[in-house]
């Protein structure tokens, strides 16, 4: 493979990959929440953001452990 990023994504792990995805796919979607409410609701939405971000949180951990990085 010539692309480095190509050949780092062939070696990685499938339970990394499994992990990045989903670390991934909460990122999306606290991107979404924050796209949809009005600045004013945030604060009535908190409890929503930091669900996620603790999915988020815990993902990018799991990530880094089966990445060997922790």
């Amino acid at each position: 493979m010539n692309s480095p990023l190509l050949k780092a994504i062939a070696e990685m792990p499938s339970s990394a990959a499994y992990y990045m995805g989903q670390r991934d796919g909460y990122a999306c979607k606290i991107k979404d929440v924050l796209t949809a409410i009005p600045v004013e609701n945030v604060q009535a939405n908190d409890s929503v953001l930091k669900e996620l971000y603790w999915w988020l949180d815990m993902y990018n951990d799991s990530f880094a452990c089966e990445m060997g990085w922790v």
